[in-house]
């Protein structure tokens, strides 16, 4: 249970300190007092998204605190949020991230916030309070659980597909083209490096005369010639040679004439193997001709260089080779897909098996609490029907919550036919049914404390007294802690607090004051006659303080 409640500049409240104890905790004041920013901060403790316009003007920050008390253990909560935007959170005096208070709150607190009974208004949130009521969502293992993340699974693989398939298709639209190109590029066979060499050949064909001329006559005055030069050193060398018998100082100028007269002649060898070689074939030059326009023509439209083609031809290979793979992707997607539809159907039945049988004790128990809230003729159900969308699963359609939608249906009153409660319920009745749930699901739930705010919208007289009762015994099993307007309701409270908003120096603020025996009669009493509490009022206020006493 909630022990202790401290909240410092938050909103209109300057420093609140609230004791709170067991069993039902009223809290009652005038419109506008500032009763649901206590809910708002307590919200905020438990883990609700903070924001500096919830901090009081002219201050720095806001601090809320809880002291809970759970068997023999104390757990303690604080948040902290600052204009700087420097937010902090605390579970037992140990810094930890905003979600581990959310994850403490709700094994701590129930809150029903204002004016959520109009979640009964939308269908689309009934389903999942008969899931959490078949306990269905309490575990990460739960069927529920594994449903939803299977059907995601089956979500995702199905987006694959139709990206596959969508691949698959602009790929068959190209293959016609991209067969083409490859044809036209495989087909020229380029090689890396060979346009430079052609072009080499074809410069040197177009000069084959001149070239071989030049090396013929070249070869000629080095070696082969009339008094060559090679000649001409063989004579230097060896009359040097000669010499060098009767001066010893020749003998390494004539081993450099032998060594130059071996370079001479070696270059003049070579000289007549270029000589040889050269070819003025017309016939080849026109074929180097038409290679090299071949490969400009194919550079022009395809890319680049000869090296760019030859990438893009691989790159078309391989997107010719992904058409031919689609159909095996494809196959195995489906295959899976296949397996993962059986696994989703069978976590689909047994989800809906145990919401059937759910839904029929949910109806049950709901029922007799509306009898018990004045509601004698009321019948209630739970109506489990196909989705109106999801994915067909081997010609199932399955939901993101599995095989079927739900929405509860009411018959307020005797001989009437049951009708969805969002349409045929008064604003009076969806808090009576909300109430009844609140009830039946709070049984199944382990938090110690159940918050209610202005859960007696629509209501009033008689009915009102009814609902105070049930909090009342709600207030039996667990702390309740309830911000009402109705005298009824309050008339029940084991402890009672009044919230005021008062003027000092300019400022409002919001106070909280804990009331005695005499100051509870006060305060049901204006509750009772309004601006004007008068003794016939204090006295109609004692006796329904003593009847809801006698229970």
């Amino acid at each position: 249970m909630l022990r202790a409640l401290q909240i410092r500049n938050f909103a209109l409240i300057e420093n609140v300190n609230l004791e709170l104890g067991e069993g039902l905790n009223i809290l009652s004041g005038e419109t506008g007092a500032g009763k649901s920013i206590l809910i708002q901060a307590l919200d905020l403790l438990l883990g609700a998204r903070g924001s500096s316009e919830l901090i009081r003007q002219g201050e720095e920050e806001s601090e809320v605190t809880g002291l809970f008390v759970r068997g023999d253990e104390e757990i303690g909560l604080r948040r902290v949020i600052s204009r700087s935007g420097k937010n902090k959170a605390y579970l037992n005096e140990r810094p930890v991230p905003v979600s581990a208070l959310e994850e403490a709150g709700r094994a701590l607190v129930d809150l029903a916030g204002q004016h959520e009974h109009q979640v009964l208004l939308h269908p689309e949130r009934h389903l999942s309070l008969l899931d959490e009521f078949a306990g269905l969502e309490s575990k990460e293992d739960s069927p529920l659980c594994r449903y939803r993340a299977l059907f995601d699974a089956v979500g995702i693989l199905r987006a694959e597909r139709e990206k596959i398939e969508a691949r698959a298709r602009e790929a068959r639209e190209r293959e016609e083209f991209l067969r083409f190109q490859l044809k036209e590029i495989s087909q020229a066979g380029l090689k890396p490096g060979e346009e430079e060499g052609l072009q080499k050949e074809r410069d040197a064909s177009k000069h084959a005369v001149r070239l071989k001329e030049a090396g013929t006559r070249a070869e000629e005055a080095l070696d082969s010639g009339e008094d060559s030069i090679a000649e001409r050193l063989a004579r230097v060398e060896k009359e040097i040679r000669q010499a060098s018998q009767l001066d010893s100082r020749l003998s390494e100028l004539s081993s450099r004439l032998g060594g130059v007269l071996v370079e001479v002649q070696d270059a003049a060898k070579s000289l007549r193997t270029y000589a040889e070689a050269v070819s003025c074939d017309p016939e080849r030059l026109q074929e180097i001709e038409d290679r090299l326009d071949l490969i400009a023509r194919l550079k022009k439209k395809h890319g680049g260089s000869v090296e760019a083609l030859l990438e893009k031809e691989q790159e078309i290979r391989k997107s010719l080779a992904l058409v031919d793979d689609f159909d095996g992707a494809m196959a195995a997607v489906d295959r899976d897909l296949s397996e993962r539809g059986k696994n989703l159907l069978e976590l689909a039945g047994v989800v809906s098996k145990a919401r059937k049988k759910a839904s029929e004790e949910l109806s049950g128990k709901v029922g007799r609490e509306l009898k018990d809230l004045g509601m004698p003729a009321a019948r209630f159900a739970m109506e489990l029907r196909p989705p109106g969308r999801g994915l067909d699963v081997l010609g199932s359609l399955l939901g993101e919550n599995g095989a079927e939608e739900g929405e509860f249906l009411v018959a307020p009153n005797l001989g009437e036919g049951l009708h969805a409660l969002a349409k045929v319920a008064s604003g009076g009745e969806l808090s009576r049914v909300f109430l009844a749930i609140k009830k039946v699901l709070g049984a199944s739930r382990t938090a110690g404390t159940c918050v209610f705010d202005e859960v007696d919208a629509g209501i009033g007289g008689r009915i009102a007294e009814v609902v105070g009762r049930n909090l009342s015994d709600l207030s039996k099993r667990r702390q309740v802690i309830c911000i009402t307007h109705l005298p009824q309701i309050a008339c029940f409270a084991d402890h009672h607090f009044i919230i005021r908003k008062e003027t000092e120096k300019g400022r409002t603020r919001t106070q909280v004051q804990r009331l005695q025996s005499a100051q509870r009669e006060e305060e049901i009493a204006r509750m009772l006659a309004g601006v004007k509490v008068t003794e016939q009022a204090k006295a109609h206020a004692r006796e329904m303080i003593k009847g809801a006493a006698r229970g």
